[in-house]
């Protein structure tokens, strides 16, 4: 019983490790960008600077400062991630691990939903809100596929409640802050061989709070420059531990489990061509390296590490913005994504890599109420390897795999002015 509860330990650390750094979303690492669709449709290239309704309360609070009235903003982005791994020798005690192939495509196309709303208080101040879900994902292989040690089943959301305030000091500056409510909830599972093989699964939650810091410059008519700065937010997952059918008695015991998030910092510069073009760029850092290890703990005490090495990021996106007419906007944009992923503990969850985007979008005004945004982008995932040591505390199993992947992603939001 010791022994399977250990292995359980070392199986479903590895899980919830790997579980928490990959994506069925868009960016690099398991961050989820699409909160807004009038960004998407740029690549988000002018987020913290062009974004013009109520959804800049996530990327830069200080945008606030450019929105009058009281305006509300709701969007869906239907995420259609395609990933393919192929076995490269897999091992289970030394031998070639028996599997019924090769886990098929992991991902269904999932529904992103976001919600924000702002009101003007007067000439100086700003209120908003925010409800995001800013990391997460869900997968799931066929059964006994070739890396089922590493992972089987995989559920991660975090939704994110920000209520904002922003200051206007006067034309050329404002200001904008928000504190971030987060509920983490993960369920994970995976293959466990003991004598026997049976499965290990992690259920575990946790609501922790972070910050969120914006400013935008206005130097003159044509220029915008604007900069945000999201806190790391640290959640200790707490939740159940169960072993079935795997060398001995099935086993439930309470467990938990860090989660450590990066912090983001993001800065954007946008210029008029002329009177209907805009051009924009932006640069966000992702500070991945908080997320250097998963510890469980069962009873107080660690049973395991299992060190992740996330390497810090940096993306990079352009685009354009072109007032067509008075009914019409379009504008489009490309991005490049790091992968906070690194070779020696990329794993069977994290069929990840280094990120090309391109975007295209548009938005109709029905009236001068009603805004309807429309956006589609595609990306493409640079092959990668995974060459990973899981069940390690029984019969050790080495996934080994080639990686290739994709994602396609179509969005439409509402834009509602008071």
């Amino acid at each position: 019983m010791r022994r399977s509860l250990k292995a359980l330990s070392v199986v479903t650390l590895a899980t919830l490790g790997t579980a928490l750094s990959s994506t069925a979303a868009d960016a690099a690492g398991f961050y989820i960008q699409e909160q807004s669709v009038r960004a998407q449709g740029a690549a988000f290239s002018g987020s913290t600077t062009t974004l013009n309704d109520a959804s800049v309360i996530y990327y830069n609070p200080a945008g606030m400062a450019a929105l009058s009235g009281t305006q509300v903003q709701a969007g869906v982005h239907i995420i259609a991630p395609s990933s393919d791994l192929d076995d490269t020798g897999s091992t289970l005690g030394g031998a070639p691990v028996t599997s019924t192939g090769d886990g098929g495509n992991p991902y269904d196309p999932t529904p992103v939903p976001n919600f924000h709303a702002s009101h003007q208080v007067n000439d100086q101040w700003w209120v908003g809100l925010s409800v995001s879900a800013p990391f997460g994902l869900a997968n799931k292989y066929d059964d006994g596929w070739f890396g089922r040690y590493d992972s089987i089943e995989t559920e991660l959301t975090a939704i994110d409640v920000q209520p904002t305030v922003a200051f206007k000091l006067n034309d050329q500056l404002s200001f904008g802050a928000g504190i971030n409510i987060q509920r983490a909830e993960a369920k994970l599972s995976n293959a466990l061989f003991a004598g026997t093989e049976g499965q290990a699964r992690l259920d575990g939650k946790d609501v922790s709070f972070g910050y969120t810091l914006g400013a935008t410059w206005t130097p003159n008519d044509r220029t915008v420059v604007g900069a945000s700065y999201r806190s790391a937010v640290s959640h200790e997952l707490d939740g159940d531990l169960l072993i079935q059918g795997s060398g001995g008695a099935d086993t439930n015991v309470p467990g938990t489990a860090d989660l450590n998030l990066p912090d983001i910092a993001t800065v954007g510069l946008a210029y008029d061509v002329t009177n209907k073009l805009t051009a924009q760029a932006q640069a966000t850092w992702f500070g991945w390296s908080n997320f250097e290890d998963i510890t469980t703990l069962v009873g107080g005490t660690q049973v395991n590490q299992i060190v992740q090495d996330y390497q810090n990021t940096f993306a990079f996106a352009a685009g354009l913005e072109y007032d067509y007419n008075e009914q019409w906007d379009f504008r489009g944009g490309i991005q490049f994504d790091e992968t906070p992923t690194t070779d020696q503990f990329r794993t069977s969850r994290t069929p990840d890599g280094d990120r090309t985007w391109a975007a295209l979008g548009g938005t109709y005004k029905l009236n001068d109420n009603l805004d309807i945004d429309f956006a589609g982008t595609y990306i493409w995932i640079e092959d990668e390897t995974i060459n990973v040591t899981r069940n390690i505390a029984a019969v050790p199993a080495v996934v080994s795999a080639d990686t290739s992947g994709n994602v396609g992603i179509l969005s439409v939001g509402l834009n509602y002015k008071f």
